[in-house]
């Protein structure tokens, strides 16, 4: 069979995640890891995840085996609409579905919104599996740069008037690739905005319980004018991710369509993850675990800090984010990342992701992605030692 004549259209932009290629040399061998997305596992509940799996089973091993709503399970969803709620997200049962991690709400939304050709208002750089969601469905950019306050919010006006977007997609809290947070300030203009321009906010907030300093800021869906905002989250971040659990929550209207799509993309969530998920949640066990994994991440982060100003001095900038996972270091003009990563594998054993590939233009050729979570303490500073010396 001759498959790529038979390929749709659309599969013409769907291409290998270069993260996943560059993952699949490293774990070959020995590396310092700075390119993976991966949480610290050392830190995944694993004792107490088991033991509720066994309750689970115990006491609700039929049920929880079996085919169920394609909303999820409603204890889960009351549970969650109650702690959006705390956050400032006025949210009811009905508005939260559970989804197969907050990637999948992403699709979900996409699928729904976005036809061949429509544009959509995006932070450059942004999220490599964000764009190629919606390079899958043919949408096209219109990138916004980044500052120290996220997104220059003060550039998307013209662009809603000239261009007719159809979505705004941000990660307002500790963003991939930057770790930069868009302040309240900017928060409350693009929401306003997109309520003036009648245009959806998709907001991705995978990060944000992962605060390691400064006070938490609203939710964009808690700002008045956020009913036409589209708030995906998820525990893989805070739990694991390989339990694949998240969620996706709008208004009610759309999500009666979010129901719809779900059920025939894959019937439901987990049902047994769901319910671990839950019992874990509710026994008030996630709250001491987000504050255990800040703890942790936060002195990875601050080595990293100081390893590049030790051993980066004037030769580069970079990001100082007050959460999340990641930076985004920028190397002289002159200097190609894709270069220096061939090197840097080759010759040093350091690993990380080349900066172009988050950027929907033509930018980023001189920038790095650095994953301060998944080394360890004593392999961060390693790791920047070397790398300063490839370059």
């Amino acid at each position: 069979m001759q498959w790529t004549e038979k390929y749709s259209k659309r599969m013409g932009r769907v291409a290998p995640s270069a993260i996943m290629e560059i993952l699949k040399v490293v774990t070959q061998s020995k590396f310092i890891n700075f390119a993976s997305g991966l949480p610290d596992a050392d830190l995944f509940p694993q004792g107490e995840l088991q033991k509720l799996c066994n309750e689970v089973f115990q006491e609700e091993g039929k049920i929880a085996l079996q085919y169920s709503a394609a909303e999820g399970y409603e204890a889960l969803r009351a549970w969650i609409a109650e702690r959006l709620t705390r956050q400032g997200e006025r949210t009811s049962t009905e508005n939260v579905l559970i989804t197969h991690g907050s990637q999948q709400g992403l699709d979900l939304a996409a699928r729904i919104l976005l036809n061949p050709g429509d544009k959509i208002i995006i932070e450059s750089p942004s999220y490599l599996a964000g764009i190629q969601i919606f390079d899958s469905y043919q949408a096209d950019y219109l990138p916004v740069p980044m500052d120290a306050e996220g997104m220059i919010v003060d550039r998307v006006e013209e662009l809603l008037k000239t261009h007719a977007p159809k979505m705004i997609y941000t990660l307002p809290n500790f963003q991939n690739p930057t770790g930069l947070t868009l302040s309240l300030k900017r928060r409350e203009k693009l929401v306003a905005l997109a309520e003036r321009y009648n245009v959806p906010i998709l907001e991705d907030d995978a990060y944000g319980d992962l605060r390691y300093e400064g006070d938490p800021l609203p939710s964009l869906r808690a700002f008045q004018g956020g009913h036409g905002v589209i708030s995906t989250g998820t525990f893989s971040k805070t739990i694991a991710p390989g339990i694949r659990v998240g969620w996706i929550a709008a208004d009610k209207e759309f999500m009666g369509r979010v129901a719809q799509v779900k059920q025939i993309t894959d019937l439901h969530t987990n049902s047994f993850w769901q319910r671990v998920v839950y019992r874990y949640g509710r026994s008030g066990q996630l709250e001491p675990q987000i504050q255990r994994l800040c703890k942790v991440y936060k002195k990875k982060r601050d080595i990293l800090l100081q390893s590049l100003e030790r051993y980066l001095p004037g030769e580069a900038t970079w990001t100082h984010p007050e959460g999340g996972m990641f930076l985004l270091l920028t190397l002289p003009g002159s200097v190609n990342a894709e270069e220096v990563l061939k090197v840097a594998m080759a010759q040093k054993k350091v690993a990380f992701v080349p900066g172009r590939t988050f950027f929907p233009g033509e930018e980023g050729l001189n920038t790095i992605r650095l994953n301060f979570v998944s080394p360890k303490p004593e392999e961060i500073e390693e790791g920047i030692r070397k790398l300063a010396e490839v370059l």
